[in-house]
């Protein structure tokens, strides 16, 4: 039986993963690539926080609380806005809960799948980049200039979305991997 998680540190933890989503952000000025690329980044970044809370709660609902906290701070800073990008934070949230479900919340195995899902999700932040071409290229002009309009213009392809989309499970899966080395103290709390 994992131990109890502390209310304080889960508020903590999941401010912690917010934080880590929303600060990825910021490659973004460095060059268009890190906008488009932005959640290989944050798969990296956020998966100390999901780990050790998912460690501790051992039940339906860290992926989904997670990406509903995305989705919030995403509304109040006027973020992802539309209802493909909410709806794709939340639901890859919520699938990612019931693939661990299904695979079994005290399983270490399934927190490779489950996070993946999760991170996969964040892509929904930046989802009208592919699905609304001319108006993120203008807004791009409009806010960062024409040049880097230019750069996001180059990364529209359905291409670049797969290579976004795997690229960021991979660094998913390598994040749960790292984390179930150096966290070892909460890597023992799974497979129990």
């Amino acid at each position: 039986m994992a131990k109890r998680l502390d209310p304080w540190a889960a508020v903590g933890l999941a401010v912690l993963y917010v934080l880590c989503v929303f600060l990825s952000c910021f490659a973004g000025f460095i060059h268009p690539v890190c906008w488009a690329y932005f959640t290989v980044l944050t798969a990296v970044l956020a998966v100390g926080p999901y780990f050790l809370i998912a460690a501790k709660w051992q039940k339906f609902g860290v992926g989904t609380v997670l990406s509903a906290l995305v989705v919030l701070f995403c509304v109040l800073s006027g973020e992802a806005s539309g209802v493909l990008s909410r709806g794709l934070i939340l639901g890859f949230g919520v699938l990612s809960d019931i693939v661990r479900l299904l695979i079994g919340n005290t399983s270490r195995k399934a927190l490779y799948v489950a996070y993946p899902l999760l991170a996969i999700g964040n892509v929904g932040w930046v989802i009208r980049l592919w699905t609304k071409p001319e108006w993120y290229a203008a807004g791009a002009a409009e806010e960062m200039g024409e040049a880097y309009a230019s750069g996001i213009a180059a990364l529209q392809s359905p291409l670049h979305l797969v290579l976004v989309v795997v690229l960021t499970a991979a660094m998913a899966v390598f994040g749960i991997w790292l984390c179930s080395r150096g966290m070892k103290k909460s890597a023992r709390l799974l497979d129990r």
